[in-house]
């Protein structure tokens, strides 16, 4: 027996929808339209769902509901509740493609009677929506009948007509649609206008509206709107009317016209519609009355000019087969009809997601159920088109039409108040619009796309994948939805942001503001811009690094005044990375381990702990490898150094392997002399090779971490983050993926992690090196030495082949980053550097508080690439890589950048590949991470990790061509909410930019390129600009002014428009040839 009885509850049942296009609804005793005791309950609507499932060869409902244990919300993996109410076929393929982006949070309520509502705890006055039983569409598209106990909150509703329309208001809820905006929308009158006055030229049309609940402003447009307020006593009124728009000059090209009621009950219903002879007066007026009787209070009588659709070319034929009996009939007149669904993409940009095309006889009205979808390209092969110059002009004219369509509908809505839309959350986020083609003989105009009506997706048509060619389509449907969602989860999170940043960052705070969140920014510079655009700011100077243990005891102090419990921490400037995964640490909040953000904050100890890798995974090392088994750390002799000299520069290069036993013992091979971390007093391979007992016991202890002075010792309180949830929970996402991999919070339980612990994913980690298809991390890696004196240079030079790489240990923004061919020049620039930035205040913001050691390391040939990645309890969600151009040798400031990459599928995965490997190699599990790296001939190498989002242009790109706000996704990761991302495919558009310096562009940047200009050019959307700082200050040690780049379809389009732009704002010059650095996009 299956469990389908009712949740205690008040709310409304369905409303009754007509299934016959001529039965007109009737209303129920309240006036509502459709709403009557034959609406469809829970157990027919059930019935219907097997039948579907049986129909595509899935499986009945399971029902779960009779487990003593019922179903419980899972924190993290299962926030997300998409849920469609009412009957399962309007948006089944929604349902299905639900099943395998989000399982198990794909929901389909079946009667309002699941539901209840509770106040809502941030919008007074609202309610939260909570589900206490649903269908659960699962992994493969397997369904079950379930219970939650709690009750799960909806994240996202998608009311299906019929719904009462009293049942939507209130909720705090997003929601897809609305029984105000269903009205509106299914009110062809009303929608005609709107459009029109978009510019979105129609059918001439007369509307005859009967005691119009709205107003219609039909001035400027084709469209005439005639009020009825009596249905006897207008008769002369309307005969007139008739008369005047049948002769009028708009209809003189068109032979018919179309016949047909609007609004009201018509929204929910397959409306009649009639084809008539222009001439024929008699017969117009005479069915026009007819309707007339018909309608109630703001429906209307629409009559239109019928557009003469697009022809099929007559096929010629060079000989018959009539010899064998193969008889040609005649066939009759076609015209086809175009649904183009759009979608709402989470940046409020319309996005085409599909083209259906249906066919039928051109004498009669045609509906899209009246024939079998198909797609645009096959139609237009039937009606002769095949150049495919000419399809793709036609499919850009509607893609063009029908986003402009949707574009008007969310600018009406901005319009709208809350009470006017059904809701605080309710919008359109799916569409269709019907539209024809037209031509003038067999020559297709470029204004042939004419726009017929917007079609309410009662029933979502999409033609299924495999049929299509087009894959990714229903998936791209569930992009809005999920966003909506999880900004509505976010929303009046408490976020702690450390490090304010510059110019550059600006937009953080803002964008965090339209997100809902709740920022509390600490921050060293009292009179930061950003004081004034978040919620707490907290006023401490963090600037002096070495001090970091201190500063997170003050910091959570300060929090705990002030009553602020935050939910997530993080820092978007890469100087505070490691503040930040201390007080995370202390106060139990989502982070990587501190000892892997502090190896990837320190250059040097970021190669080298992967480097470690090799042993302790049992990697073979190169042969000329031979360690110092007998000699214990610290003190190291020169044979020793010399020996491990040998193994950093040349094990990248080197065939000849030999297996040596896995490290166990208790020497170090790397000499003290060449790496001093500055985390702790002992070298990372000699942790490494420690057991973790004792470090687990030590992991959250105020000595082995925090290092706080003994006046901090009682007053620290760590809160060891405890083991969560998500690894015991059986449908987590991560344990659907890989089975293999649990928590990861135990991941490198101390500076290095132990290799031999079983229970932690970095046991996972290491065993999966030793398979087939993944090598160590430490093959990512480059020879490199930490350089705190001139003798240093000495030992390096002997460690590692010229030309290398001198750059700041804890440097940024290349600065200070420069390619030394020997010796003497590694010496000139070390004592260069050592003078010129010695400490913060000769240059913020580069890592000067952290001291200005530096590092050496290999120079490496190819190309240069970022991979920016979003990482979720060690597992990726979202990847996405752009390619850097030539730097101005010797130096490394950027120049310029495009993305998507050019390199070919194979080439990007493994740098995406080698990325998250270093990120995973060197313990960083929870956030979104930069990961600069070269693409050389022998494969990809880490140039280093940046612990952080990644700066400049990378996440305003990475909205605009894949759909993804890298920034929310880091604000979920650190509140502990996995992200749900889909990456649009293809990517939506193309950017090539370049960067642009003071030193270069002082002239142009006070002149043709002023920051005036350059904001003109952005907001007309011939560049798009992003800056990066706001003085034109000149010095030997810069960082990029701005980026100015250019966005199309094509790649090489942008290319030659950024070229052509260059020239002509002065920024392309002999001294900086952008060309060149322009030359690798090809």
């Amino acid at each position: 027996m299956l469990s389908l009885g009712t949740h205690p509850s008040e709310l409304p049942t369905f409303v009754e929808l007509s299934s016959d296009p001529f039965i007109i609804p009737k209303p129920d005793l309240e006036g509502r339209h459709g709403i009557g005791e034959r609406a469809p309950n829970a157990q027919q609507l059930y019935g219907l769902l097997q039948s579907t499932l049986h129909e595509v060869g899935l499986p009945e409902t399971q029902d779960r509901c009779g487990n003593q244990t019922k179903l419980r919300n899972v924190p993290g993996s299962s926030d997300v509740a998409l849920c469609v109410l009412g009957s399962p076929l309007p948006y089944w393929p929604l349902l299905l493609e639900g099943s395998r982006v989000c399982p198990g949070d794909m929901l389909l309520c079946l009667s309002p009677a699941w539901l209840s509502k509770a106040p809502s705890e941030l919008h007074p006055g609202l309610s939260t929506l909570l589900l206490h039983k649903a269908i659960t569409f699962d992994v493969g598209g397997r369904t079950y009948l379930d219970e939650f106990d709690p009750p799960r909150r909806v994240t996202y509703l998608i009311p299906c007509p019929p719904v009462d329309p009293d049942f939507t208001h209130g909720l705090d809820c997003p929601m897809g649609g609305s029984f105000e905006l269903n009205t509106i929308l299914g009110d062809t009158l009303y929608t005609r206008i709107l459009l029109e006055k978009n510019h979105l030229v129609g059918p001439p049309t007369l509307g005859l509206i009967y005691k119009p609940v709205r107003a219609y402003s039909p001035e400027g447009t084709s469209v005439t709107v005639v009020e009825i307020t009596s249905k006897t006593d207008q008769t002369d009124l309307i005969k007139e009317e008739i008369k005047r728009f049948l002769a009028s000059p708009l209809l003189e090209t068109y032979s018919q016209v179309v016949l047909k009621p609007s609004g009201g009950r018509w929204c929910t219903s397959r409306r009649p519609m009639w084809f008539l002879e222009r001439g024929d007066l008699v017969t117009i007026q005479r069915e026009v009355y007819s309707l007339l009787t018909l309608l109630e209070e703001g429906e209307s009588v629409l009559l239109e000019a019928l557009c003469p659709t697009m022809r099929p070319a007559s096929a010629l034929h060079t000989q018959t087969w009539d010899a064998f009996g193969r008889v040609s009939v005649p066939r009759p007149n076609l015209a086809f009809r175009i649904c183009a669904i759009v979608t709402r993409s989470p940046e409020g940009l319309p996005l085409l997601n599909q083209l259906i095309c249906s066919v039928g006889r051109a004498d009669q009205p045609l509906h899209h159920g009246s024939s079998l979808p198909q797609t645009l390209e096959t139609t237009l092969q039937e009606w002769g088109i095949a150049d495919p110059v000419i399809c793709n002009n036609i499919q850009n004219q509607v893609r063009d039409k029908a986003q402009a369509c949707m574009k008007a509908i969310m600018e009406m809505e901005k319009e709208m108040s809350p009470e006017q839309r059904g809701g605080r959350g309710a919008r359109m986020d799916l569409i269709g619009v019907d539209l024809v083609l037209s031509s003038s003989g067999q020559v297709i105009t470029p204004n042939s796309a004419r726009h017929q009506n917007i079609t309410l997706l009662r029933k979502l048509r999409i033609v299924p994948v495999w049929r299509s060619g087009q894959p990714g389509l229903a998936e791209a449907l569930l992009h809005t939805p999920l966003n909506r969602s999880q900004r509505y989860i976010m929303e009046g999170r408490n976020v702690l942001v450390i490090g304010a940043g510059g110019v550059s960052k600006s937009f953080i705070w803002e964008s965090a503001r339209d997100y809902g969140l709740k920022i509390h920014l600490v921050e060293s510079d009292p009179a930061h811009f950003a004081a004034g655009l978040v919620s707490t700011f907290l006023h401490l100077d963090v600037t002096d690094h070495k001090r970091d243990p201190e500063h997170c005891v003050k910091i959570c102090e300060s929090l705990s005044e002030r009553g602020i419990k935050p939910d997530g921490c993080l820092s978007f400037w890469d100087d505070c990375i490691v503040l930040v995964a201390m007080v995370c640490e202390r106060l139990g909040l989502h982070c990587s381990p501190l000892s892997a953000v502090q190896t990837a904050k320190q250059k040097s100890q970021t190669h080298l702990r992967l480097l470690e890798r090799a042993f302790s995974t049992n990697v073979p090392l190169p042969s000329t490898y031979t360690p110092n088994l007998t000699h214990q750390f610290p003190s190291c002799p020169e044979s020793t150094m010399q020996s491990t000299g040998t193994f950093l520069s040349s094990y990248t290069q080197s065939t000849c392997f030999a297996s040596i036993p896995k490290a166990s013992h208790a020497t170090d091979p790397f000499p003290v002399s060449s790496f001093s971390p500055p985390f702790s007093n002992q070298s990372p391979l000699h942790a490494m090779l420690q057991k973790s007992n004792q470090a687990a016991n030590d992991r959250f202890s105020t000595s082995s971490h925090l290092n706080c002075p003994s006046a901090y010792q009682d007053s620290v309180h760590l809160s060891p983050i405890s083991p969560s949830s998500e690894s015991s929970n059986p449908i987590s996402p991560l344990t659907r993926g890989n089975p293999q991999v649990g928590n990861t919070e135990s991941l490198f339980c101390h500076p290095t992690g132990n290799p031999d612990s079983n229970s932690s994913l970095g046991s996972f980690i290491n065993s999966a090196y030793h398979s087939s298809w993944t090598p160590s991390p430490h093959i990512y890696a480059v020879p490199c030495y930490h350089l705190e004196s001139h003798v240093d240079i000495e030992k390096a030079s002997k460690m590692i082949n010229f030309p290398a790489v001198m750059k700041l240990e804890f440097g940024a923004g290349a600065v200070g980053v420069k390619r030394v061919d020997n010796q003497e020049q590694s010496h000139t620039h070390f004592e260069k550097i050592s003078n010129d930035l010695r400490e913060e205040t000769d240059y913020p913001g580069i890592g000067l508080g952290w001291g200005n050691a530096m590092t050496m390391m290999e120079y490496l040939s190819g190309t240069e690439h970022d991979v920016d990645l979003v990482v979720y309890n060690g597992q990726m969600i979202a990847s996405f890589v752009s390619d850097n151009g030539p730097t101005r040798v010797p130096y490394f400031t950027e120049t310029a950048a495009a993305m998507p990459s050019y390199l070919r599928p194979d080439k990007k995965a493994q740098l995406v590949e080698a990325a998250l490997r270093c990120c995973l190699g060197c313990g960083l599990t929870y956030g979104v991470f930069n990961v600069e790296m070269k693409m050389t001939p022998t494969g990809p190498r880490l140039i280093e990790i940046n612990a952080r989002m990644g700066g400049f242009y990378l996440r305003d790109w990475i909205r605009a061509i894949y759909g993804v706000d890298i920034l929310f996704s880091a604000f979920m990761v650190a509140c502990g909410v996995r992200p749900r991302l889909h990456q649009a495919s293809p990517p939506l558009c193309h950017l090539i930019g370049v960067m642009c310096v003071v030193s270069q562009h002082l002239r142009a940047l006070k002149t043709t390129a002023s920051s005036e200009v350059l904001r003109l050019l952005h907001a007309r959307g011939i560049i798009r600009l992003n800056q990066l700082d706001d003085e034109l200050i000149a010095s030997e040690y810069e960082e990029p002014y701005c980026n100015v780049a250019c966005q199309s379809q094509d790649r090489d389009t942008a290319r030659l428009q950024l070229l052509s732009i260059c020239q002509i704002l002065g920024i392309d010059s002999p001294d900086y040839p952008v060309s060149y650095f322009v030359s690798d996009f090809k």
